[in-house]
């Protein structure tokens, strides 16, 4: 059996800037929430590993998150949106070639952050071949872990990320995540939750309905719908 992970998502820390749309501001936590679960995963020793990732490269994954996982000896995979380099709120390509000089990982998270299940096959694909194309070259090595957008897909997106070859695809779909799988379930934390809710998404800590829920949820739009 494989091992399981806890993958806990990230997106900005701090105070949210002022492009961030209404539905995306929840997802800002703050600078003291995130080092109280860096506190927390540090003091508990939890015997599932607990893995760190970061969606949509805002600029506070270098100013913030890079640090502060650093100082706690911790590594993060950062899901970086190539269509927003040239954004200031946003990962440059500098800034993002100084996080993987940090020791961080790099992933992609797409070009303009749309909903792949909707988007015409040539979209698709330039917001993931030609996407990663564009990451690596910045990067000067090859792209091979992808995020996707809004945690939302089908049958068909998953499909279409196995062929681009990508070795892990991560989704928000919750629980705990088998570490030899292509397709890694990951939770995002919240500004409304609190330090014990994140204990009890590290502790798997959900009721038998919920998980049955959840299992049905993935199973359907992987392999059915």
């Amino acid at each position: 059996m494989n091992q399981t992970e806890s993958i806990l998502n990230f997106h900005g820390i701090g105070s949210p800037h002022s492009g961030i749309e209404a539905a995306e501001r929840p997802y800002w936590i703050s600078e003291l929430f995130f080092q109280q679960i860096l506190n927390l995963v540090d003091r508990a020793g939890y015997r599932r590993r607990v893995l760190w990732t970061f969606d949509d490269g805002n600029a506070s994954d270098l100013s913030i998150a890079a640090p502060r996982l650093a100082a706690a000896s911790q590594k993060g995979t950062f899901f970086i949106l190539t269509g927003r380099f040239d954004n200031p709120h946003y990962l440059s390509p500098a800034q993002t070639r100084g996080l993987a000089d940090m020791g961080m990982e790099i992933g992609l998270h797409g070009r303009d952050h749309v909903d792949w299940r909707t988007v015409s096959v040539d979209l698709l694909n330039v917001e993931t071949i030609g996407a990663r194309g564009v990451l690596a070259q910045e990067l000067g090595r090859p792209v091979t872990e992808v995020a996707i957008p809004f945690g939302t897909y089908n049958r068909r997106v998953i499909s279409h990320l196995k062929a681009c070859g990508f070795s892990r695809i991560y989704t928000s779909d919750h629980g705990p995540a088998a570490a030899g799988e292509t397709i890694q379930n990951r939770t995002s934390v919240r500004a409304d939750m609190t330090l014990e809710d994140v204990r009890n998404i590290l502790d798997n800590n959900v009721s038998v309905p919920t998980r049955a829920r959840r299992w049905l949820s993935r199973t359907l739009r992987r392999y059915v719908i």
